[in-house]
């Protein structure tokens, strides 16, 4: 290699460019991801085990490679094992959301992750809360308010908004696991580990009572759905998290959340021109809320 080329890939990597790029193209698979999972089954039709095959895909492509890998993830601990299946339950139930709820909620819901990562990283680091954190703090709650205010607790696609908030807490957390792990670990050994739990953690989400059924798809259904199938096995699941938690993994926490705020865009964007799906005044308030408390506090400290 050229040392002028080198050098440039050495000052993109110094700079964080590589890792910003990764989480900002990240955000296309994400805010697109209800559409395979919607045409694989969502709570009106499909079965739920295609989309559970669809989530073990990728984990029976990678097996021979992590099986040949194994004292490299081993050695990882139970840190690795950690981050593997908080995200793994973060990812599980966000998807059963989507396919349970109305996605620009889901997606508006599940994106209050930067509050908790804010309030976990205080509770970590200790001391006092800035402005600038008691501003995304109120900012976020408001958007959230805004948001379940229309809403009855047990009304259609309830389950889902429950979910999509829990979904959001579970992947702060996932992302400050991610940057504390050991840095020489390997990508392909964070991805593994994260799909040995993700089918499992995603068919028992999907036995809560209100999702779709679980039932064998007919051959007809199989063909009609195959291509569906297989993008979501080969295609979203595993380059989205390999792209996230490559960026998360050598980015700060509060800033991949910034970075993510992408996603509302794209996905509110995306269900607004091929989802049939209500977005009103309300979700138009508290998608400003949320979009600004992803924002505040990168803009406070500037």
């Amino acid at each position: 290699m050229a040392p002028i080329e080198s050098s440039l890939i050495h000052d993109v990597r110094d700079r964080g460019l590589a890792p910003k790029a990764a989480i900002l193209l990240s955000t296309v698979f994400w805010g697109t991801l209800w559409i395979p999972l919607r045409h694989l089954g969502d709570a009106q039709s499909g079965s739920t085990s295609l989309t559970a095959a669809g989530f073990l895909i990728p984990l029976l492509a990678m097996l021979p490679f992590g099986v040949l890998r194994w004292r490299s993830i081993v050695a990882g601990g139970w840190p690795l094992v950690l981050a593997g299946f908080v995200m793994a339950d973060s990812v599980a139930l966000y998807a059963e959301a989507l396919r349970r709820g109305e996605v620009a909620r889901v997606i508006l819901l599940f994106y209050l992750a930067p509050v908790w990562s804010t309030l976990l990283a205080w509770k970590i680091s200790g001391g006092a809360v800035s402005s600038s954190r008691l501003v995304t703090i109120a900012l976020g709650l408001a958007g959230m308010l805004i948001v379940f205010g229309g809403r009855e607790g047990t009304g259609p696609g309830a389950g889902g908004d429950a979910m999509a908030l829990l979904a959001g807490m579970l992947c702060a957390c996932s992302l400050l696991q991610l940057r504390s792990l050991d840095p020489e670990i390997p990508e392909f050994d964070k991805v593994f580990v994260q799909f040995l739990f993700l089918g499992a953690m995603f068919c028992g989400f999907s036995l809560v009572p209100g999702g779709p059924a679980w039932a064998l798809p007919s051959a007809v259904e199989l063909a009609d759905r195959a291509g569906w199938l297989l993008a979501l096995g080969l295609i979203w699941m595993p380059v989205v998290l390999w792209l996230t938690i490559f960026g998360a993994s050598r980015l700060e926490s509060g800033l991949v959340a910034v970075l993510l705020m992408l996603e509302v865009v794209i996905g509110l964007a995306s269900a607004a021109l091929l989802a049939d799906e209500p977005f009103g005044v309300r979700e138009m308030a508290g998608a400003m809320f949320i979009l600004a408390a992803c924002g505040s506090e990168s803009v406070l400290r500037s």
